[in-house]
């Protein structure tokens, strides 16, 4: 049962991450989103790591200093969503991963394949839905501040969402590198899980590799910007939030410990400052 969980665990990871990157200008020409706003390219539905999802966190709530009128209205909305989400999704559950994980390994890539595929016409049907809804609840700060805690929450991730490649005026080759060192991840993660991901043991050992495989990867993706990228980058991120309040379980879309960057990095790359004292975080920044 541990590695059934585990296994689940990573096939969200891996098509969380398809999910972010297909949804990727095509041929690396900025799309609709910008930076401070609310239509970045990153806001799949999938994983619940998009802004559809935080904003009905309380911690995000909180932060987003909400009132109550905002907040019943979000999750009524939050309900709906759920609903699309269960009814539209990727076909997932515990009895289709199981029957992947049984499969021989170029059927299962082949099914997982049609599954982020799935995911990815489903997450971009959502948002197109239920973003412009939420847009309309909340303020311009707001929107902006929700906008700067989601690219937190992807972490790595954020570097294929459209506003960011805007921004940041990612090249179509600089690109290229990134969906190159994410494709190495994902394979050198399904090779971990695929050895029964480190033994057994409680998956200790496998936190352990999958925290080295992230490390890696944000070390990779950082090497393919250049300096005046990576910094323009932490500013767009705006005022640190403290994402290990959002996430529980195994970890995030960006693996790693659960709520953060691989091996505790920030989105862009450098060591996360530990504080203390729960939603007053947001005071000592």
């Amino acid at each position: 049962m541990l590695r059934l969980s585990r296994w689940i665990a990573v096939v969200a990871i891996l098509l969380s991450a398809s999910v972010a990157f297909a949804q990727r200008p095509a041929g690396g020409q900025p799309g609709g989103g910008r930076p401070g706003g609310f239509g970045g390219g990153g806001f799949g539905g999938f994983g619940g790591g998009g802004p559809l999802t935080l904003v009905n966190m309380e911690p995000v709530q909180k932060e987003l200093g909400l009132k109550e009128d905002q907040i019943s209205k979000l999750k009524t909305l939050g309900e709906e969503v759920r609903e699309a989400r269960g009814t539209g999704g990727a076909g997932g559950g515990r009895e289709a991963f199981q029957a992947l994980q049984d499969l021989p390994k170029e059927e299962r890539d082949k099914k997982m394949a049609e599954m982020r595929d799935k995911a990815v016409e489903a997450a971009k049907k959502i948002d197109d839905k239920f973003k412009p809804k939420v847009a309309e609840i909340l303020d311009a700060s707001q929107r902006e501040r929700l906008q700067q805690i989601t690219w937190q929450n992807l972490r790595s991730q954020a570097y294929q969402d459209a506003g960011i490649i805007a921004a940041l005026k990612i090249t179509k080759e600089q690109q290229d590198k990134i969906a190159a060192v994410t494709k190495d991840y994902g394979d050198k993660t399904r090779e971990l899980f695929g050895q029964g991901g480190g033994g057994g043991g409680g998956g200790g050992d496998a936190r352990a590799k999958m925290t080295e495989l992230g490390e890696s990867r944000d070390k990779a993706i950082s090497e393919v910007l250049t300096a005046d990228q990576r910094d323009q980058f932490a500013k767009l991120m705006g005022k640190k939030f403290d994402v290990d309040q959002l996430r529980g379980g195994f970890g995030g879309p960006g693996g790693g410990r659960p709520g953060q960057g691989a091996g505790g990095a920030n989105p862009a790359g450098r060591p996360q400052r530990k504080t203390e004292g729960g939603d007053k975080k947001k005071d000592s920044n």
